[in-house]
């Protein structure tokens, strides 16, 4: 007996990593249409876009789509898109007004929207805009030494958001989120709007910064971004969470969230990942890279592929390197997503072994 065929969800050509520095606005947004027609024409999954305004790892004045705007347009241009955002939670991002936007689009986009949450704050972004992070104090000194208070915003960020699409006025007194008869009208145009937390499965497979227990309750989905082995350990001990708070943990889908590109040989690939750009644009060792990313030849990305779909992964949300060219995306969704898709079951693959 197989198991069902993952899905294969998109990260879009946002300009968050610097991907659009050599294009203008007209440009920039036709590919973002171009890869928007592209998910949507292969109905794999979903096509995400980022709560983000300035580019990654380090700031730069290059172009960047913010990110509801560009998913309302996205929405009205391609009918039928699933389409998910992945934002900040408080103090970044006021509840409330999270709450509206999101309704607002799952409306526009006829019930098609996921919405994320992350605890991980870009701490120059937070600077540059005069928002402290979760873990500092609003004079931008370290907080006390509790690196839990970002994982406790994303949890009081996930209560209201269900307390206000519930349709009532809501009041609460957190550490993080504050509302005095707040409410969000019309509610979502799903019964139930799918939250999504993005998570690093290091961190969890070590037993630190848990998730809050109502963003384990409420929660429909998690991203889970590290290498195999990790992944693993995360979904089991995710599970044993659930079940703990008496929430199904089979009610729960998990996603690997990664970067990918397709190469022609493993030469071409290593040749790739040890180049200074890369090292330095990065900062990270080649080898822990690749081991947290999906860069391959077509064999390489399926062992790996069928490796996590083992260790309890049942989604891939990918953002390709090569952008602004869809290259790897157009080579992933028609040659490679559907090979495995064919294969997938368990034990499939060799596990992933860590390259």
């Amino acid at each position: 007996m197989t198991a069902a065929a993952p899905r294969w969800s998109v990260v879009a050509p946002q300009g968050a990593a610097g991907e659009l520095a050599s294009t203008g606005g007209a440009e920039g947004w036709r590919l973002l249409l171009e890869t928007a027609r592209t998910v949507r024409r292969h109905g794999r999954g979903a096509l995400w876009l980022l709560d983000r305004t300035d580019t990654t790892p380090r700031r730069a004045p290059e172009p960047v789509w913010e990110g509801w705007t560009a998913l309302a347009g996205l929405a009205a241009a391609v009918p039928g898109l699933e389409l998910g955002l992945l934002s900040p939670a408080a103090p970044f991002r006021n509840a409330a007004l999270l709450a509206k936007r999101a309704a607002s689009a799952d409306h526009i986009c006829g019930g098609r929207l996921a919405l994320g949450l992350t605890a991980a704050a870009y701490v120059p972004e937070h600077h540059s805009t005069g928002i402290a992070p979760p873990d500092e104090s609003p004079a931008g000194e370290p907080g006390p030494g509790d690196d839990g208070r970002a994982h406790r915003a994303v949890g009081e960020t996930a209560e209201a958001l269900r307390a206000l699409w519930s349709g009532g006025p809501v009041t609460l007194a957190g550490e993080h989120v504050r509302l005095t008869a707040a409410h969000c009208v019309p509610a979502p145009h799903q019964e139930r709007l799918p939250l999504v937390l993005r998570l690093d499965a290091g961190e969890e497979g070590a037993g630190a910064r848990l998730p809050a227990d109502a963003s384990v309750r409420e929660c429909s989905a998690v991203q889970w971004t590290g290498e195999t082995r990790q992944v693993a350990a995360a979904v089991e001990a995710f599970g044993r969470r659930r079940t703990a708070l008496g929430a199904d943990p089979g009610g729960v889908r998990h996603a690997w969230a990664a970067e990918c590109r397709v190469f022609d040989s493993v030469l071409e690939r290593d040749r790739w990942l040890c180049s200074p750009h890369e090292v330095q644009f990065w900062s990270h060792h080649p080898d822990l890279l690749a081991r947290r990313s999906l860069y391959g030849t077509p064999d390489q990305i399926t062992d790996r592929a069928r490796g996590l779909l083992a260790a309890g992964v049942e989604e891939f949300v990918l953002w390709f390197r090569d952008y602004p060219h869809t290259t790897s995306l157009d080579r992933l969704l028609t040659g490679i997503a559907p090979l495995i898709d064919a294969t997938a079951g368990p034990g499939a693959g060799t596990g992933g072994a860590e390259e």
